[in-house]
């Protein structure tokens, strides 16, 4: 295996976790749950937030990416694609139109500013 495969994986582990971290954070010092099943009260888009509106999904699939290549396990990376497409469909797209729908224009300016996976317009 080589050293530069398992430094990039490390780094994107590192990554990962720390936007996971500080996205939990955030939701903590906002005082809004992380469990998707539980109500929001409010649009969080400090933090991580900022420049992205997902960060615990991003910081998981970095995370993946990283394990995959530290581990020389190229079938992890392959299914990375099929898991992002589920995270979308399954849990991002219903996140979304719960977010529309309960916050309205406010949110759609927060879509408009800031990417969904990374940066902002």
């Amino acid at each position: 295996m080589s050293p530069a495969r398992i430094l990039i994986g490390a780094m994107l582990i590192v990554a990962g976790i720390g936007l996971v971290v500080l996205a939990r954070s955030e939701f903590a010092r906002c005082n809004q749950p992380t469990d998707p099943g539980r109500a929001t009260s409010e649009i969080i888009t400090t933090g991580v937030f900022s420049i992205s509106r997902n960060p615990l999904y991003l910081g998981g699939i970095l995370l993946l990416a990283g394990l995959a290549l530290s581990l020389n396990a190229p079938w992890a990376l392959m299914l990375l694609l099929p898991s992002l497409v589920a995270c979308h469909f399954i849990l991002i797209a219903p996140e979304e139109r719960y977010l529309v729908a309960k916050f309205g224009e406010p949110y759609r300016q927060y879509t408009e500013s800031v990417h969904r996976w990374i940066g902002r317009s």
